[in-house]
């Protein structure tokens, strides 16, 4: 059955918006929304998977963040999500630059998971 992954977090768009809305509503990944009103453009993720579903999230994502920039100022996708799995401890996946950079999360976060 694997050990479950929860996964949270937002990504801010700059014009790009429309294209990852087709790319989430496209893809059967559930946890998404869009939150409306303020400045802000952004969608947010929050949910628990299954361990071998993580990698469709993380795949989907990442197809977000390729997203090419809207625009001459060159903004392209960005975010942060925090991850946790039961077994293997928590991680965070930064999106900036086009793509999606996983590392270990700081202690600082370890709070939400006690």
């Amino acid at each position: 059955m694997g050990a479950w992954v929860y996964v949270r977090g937002w990504l801010e768009f700059h014009g790009q918006r429309r294209e990852a809305e087709r790319i989430i509503r496209t893809g059967g990944i559930d946890g998404w929304t869009f939150p409306d009103g303020g400045w802000l453009d952004a969608a947010c993720y929050t949910r628990a998977v299954r361990e071998s579903a993580v990698g469709d999230v993380l795949a989907q994502i990442r197809e977000i963040a390729a997203l090419p920039a809207a625009d001459a100022d060159g903004d392209r996708v960005c975010g942060l999500l925090l991850v946790f799995h039961e077994g293997a401890g928590q991680f965070e996946w930064q999106v900036r630059d086009g793509d999606v950079v996983v590392g270990q999360a700081a202690p600082r976060h370890d709070y939400l998971w006690r």
